[in-house]
């Protein structure tokens, strides 16, 4: 098969932003072929909402030249005859069509052609070349465009490059190439069609939702039941793994069978991913995220005493403090923390056994009376600090060893920061408000400079465990410093 032997509509389009169910389209440029003719159709478009500043500068479309523009339902049924029954070609087609598929469903429209991404096309055709973007295309074949990121100028390209295809490859070649590049994910069954076309390659959080059961008082039922929230570097691979694995039983194919919707929250990287993961099981509480759901308030030890201050014989050199209940600023010198009191119970037992540690003085045993001897002094796993056979400051001593690997450190900064992370190559991105190992929120670059209030911070033990590993590799330049 040619790549002409067909109908083709060539589409770009520009946008108010990456994401189609929320974003907007500011233009359209079509390139209609139908063997040797060939017709081209374009319009402003006008958003109903402000063009993000970076976009203007980027596109070159600002928000007065779409102010008198159409709306997209005043072009939608002329749009539509257009491409009815032709073969829909877009460089990486996912975004255009998923536009597209949106627009043309807020006014009541189904759109469901078939589509070729140019992109896939040239990387079936060309595997040696590592780029396949627009610019790409150009430098390699010598390809010139006169309106550059605008919806007819880069419609134009991809035609361009289709008749570069056309040349150097036979249809007995073209053809396999054309049926790859334009294979879509099938929705999953419970799912409607096109379910899963917009999820992009993106990093980011994704959420699955079932149906709610129903309701068995007077209060309304939720129309849906959040069933797992995952995070990937790449949403799509991730969300499509998910239906394409072999699952042979067990909670995940039950979990996917309970699947109806799908939704998704794109980030500039891994770290925002994996906080506002954390942050959305605690408030969604899915079903089927049994680990970031466990456990009660977090804890930590708090050590008393010390050298000139020892605490006397019998009584406990260590308390146990439920991190709730404690500013983020009171954190420094604690051990730990600890997801649940047990795990904490658990390590203390654990260094009781290796350090010889007394289980009165450390807080895993009652002490009724000062000088009564502990469960392990018999057995010869505590040197008798309890019972006056050990100095306290001996037993101490050993204890601050034992403990000195779970010292929480110190934050970093003076008072709250906003961490900057972007995607490679890309010109913004997301800041993180972070503070004495909290985190507060996340907002785009340039949205808003001022920090959200931590006066009311409070500690998740799981964003602690993600900024413990992410910050120490941050550049110096990635980091704000906030005034408290």
């Amino acid at each position: 098969m040619s790549v002409f032997d067909q109908p083709l509509a060539i589409v770009d389009l520009e946008t108010t932003g990456g994401d189609p169910r929320a974003d907007r389209v500011t233009e359209v440029g079509v390139v209609l072929i139908d063997g040797p003719q060939r017709r081209e159709w374009s319009s402003l478009v006008n958003p109903g909402v402000s063009i993000p500043l970076s976009i203007q500068r980027f596109t070159g479309i600002t928000d007065g030249m779409v102010a008198g523009a159409p709306r997209f339902a005043d072009i939608a049924e002329e749009l539509a005859a257009l491409l009815h029954d032709r073969l829909f070609v877009a460089h990486n087609a996912r975004f255009d069509h998923g536009f597209l598929r949106n627009e043309f469903a807020r006014v009541g429209l189904n759109f469901a052609p078939r589509v070729l991404c140019s992109v896939k096309l040239s990387r079936a055709l060309y595997p040696h070349f590592p780029r396949h973007g627009l610019d790409a295309l150009m430098e390699r074949f010598g390809l010139v465009c006169d309106a550059r990121h605008r919806a007819i100028g880069d419609a134009r390209l991809v035609r361009d490059f289709l008749d570069i295809v056309a040349r150097d490859f036979p249809p007995a070649v073209i053809g396999p190439a054309m049926e790859k590049a334009g294979r879509t994910a099938a929705a999953p069954p419970g799912m409607t069609p096109g379910a899963l076309d917009d999820v992009p390659e993106a990093p980011g959080v994704y959420l699955f939702y079932g149906a709610a059961p129903e309701s068995t008082d007077l209060l309304p039922a939720p129309t849906e039941l959040p069933l797992y929230i995952g995070k990937s570097r790449n949403l799509r691979s991730r969300v499509l793994a998910h239906f394409t694995g072999s699952h042979k039983g067990g909670q995940a194919a039950r979990m996917l069978r309970e699947t109806k919707r799908v939704d998704w929250v794109e980030t500039a990287g891994e770290l925002g991913a994996l906080l506002l993961e954390a942050k959305l099981v605690k408030q969604l509480q899915p079903l089927y995220n049994k680990q970031l759901r466990a456990g009660g308030p977090a804890v930590a030890l708090a050590l008393r005493g010390g050298p000139g201050n020892e605490v006397a014989a019998g009584e406990a050199a260590l308390t146990l403090v439920d991190l709730d209940r404690v500013t983020p600023r009171q954190l420094a010198g604690l051990y730990g923390p600890f997801r649940s009191r047990r795990d904490c119970l658990t390590t203390l037992r654990e260094l009781a056994t290796a350090w010889q540690l007394c289980p009165k003085r450390i807080g895993l045993q009652g002490y009724e009376r000062r000088t009564a001897a502990c469960v392990n002094v018999q057995i010869k796993r505590c040197r008798g600090v309890c019972c006056g056979r050990e100095d306290p400051q001996q037993h101490d001593m050993r204890l601050m060893s034992a403990l000195d690997g779970l010292r929480m450190p110190d934050w970093p900064w003076p008072d709250a920061v906003a961490v900057r992370e972007r995607r490679p190559g890309a010109e913004s991105g997301d800041r993180h408000w972070l503070a004495h190992w909290c985190y507060l929120g996340s907002a785009p670059e340039g949205s808003d400079d001022a920090a959200p209030p931590h006066r009311d911070a409070r500690f998740d033990y799981d964003h602690y465990r993600i900024l413990r590993r992410h910050l120490d590799g941050l550049p110096a330049d990635a980091v704000d410093t906030v005034l408290g």
